[in-house]
């Protein structure tokens, strides 16, 4: 390690232990999930009538987007409230779907390895796109 110039810090290092929360989430051998404390954040994130809240609120869930379905399509009309270009708007089907990513996240998801050994099922892949979503 001293000839490739890396150095260990003794206090960020840790060894032969059962989680670790890196950079927001929390990784184990049962898989990674959201930090707790982000899961917090988001589903007791307040009903905001501002764009520069709800672009914060999008920011958040972008980055933990792996862990949710259809990301792009159930942010899409929160997302469009946050153009300049677009009046403000804040209606039924933007509360909807706030509401429905602080449910998403809050069901606090596992994400896991694949498992290829025989017997676990069919591993199933499904793509669609639309002028909105890809997902």
């Amino acid at each position: 390690m001293e000839e490739a110039g890396l150095t260990i810090s003794g206090s960020k290092f840790a060894c032969c232990v059962p989680s670790l929360d890196i950079v927001g989430h929390v990784v184990s051998f049962k898989g990674r999930t959201i930090l707790k404390q982000n899961i917090n954040k988001m589903t007791n994130w307040p009903t905001s009538l501002k764009k520069k809240e709800i672009r914060g609120f999008l920011g958040l869930c972008a980055y933990v987007r792996m862990f949710l379905d259809n990301f792009s399509q159930v942010a899409s009309p929160l997302r469009m409230l946050t153009r300049e270009d677009v009046d403000w708007d804040w209606d039924q089907k933007c509360e909807e779907y706030f509401h429905k990513h602080r449910q998403i996240v809050g069901e606090e998801i596992t994400l896991k390895k694949l498992d290829y050994d025989k017997g676990t099922g069919k591993i199933k892949l499904a793509v669609d796109s639309s002028y909105i979503a890809v997902g």
